[in-house]
């Protein structure tokens, strides 16, 4: 196996490391400014679901799926579906510890 560069573990952990913290920081900005939760977890949908569908059109574009306006839109829904099963996946396990 090829000996990795010390160096390149390091930007390799910072990259993900801000990943986790932008994408993390995204759904959570609306309840900065709303005061009301439920009005929040409104805002926070749509604004997570626009990002999820713009994320997924680039990386339709970056790692060339295919060539064409049909492969960006299935990039942008295909990622918008599974943000959205994994949250739904949450929500269920959040429900069953509680009780």
């Amino acid at each position: 196996m090829e000996e990795v560069p010390t160096k390149r573990l390091y930007i390799s952990a910072l990259t993900i490391g801000m990943g986790y913290l932008v994408g993390g920081l995204i759904p959570l900005l609306p309840y900065f400014f709303i005061e009301k939760a439920h009005v929040a977890l409104i805002y926070s949908s749509i604004v997570t679901g626009i990002v999820l569908l713009i994320f997924g059109a680039v990386k339709a574009h970056i790692t060339g799926a295919g060539v064409g306006a049909s492969t960006y839109v299935w990039g942008a829904v295909s990622t918008l579906l599974v943000g959205g099963i994994a949250a739904g996946a949450a929500f269920g396990i959040v429900k069953a510890l509680e009780g």
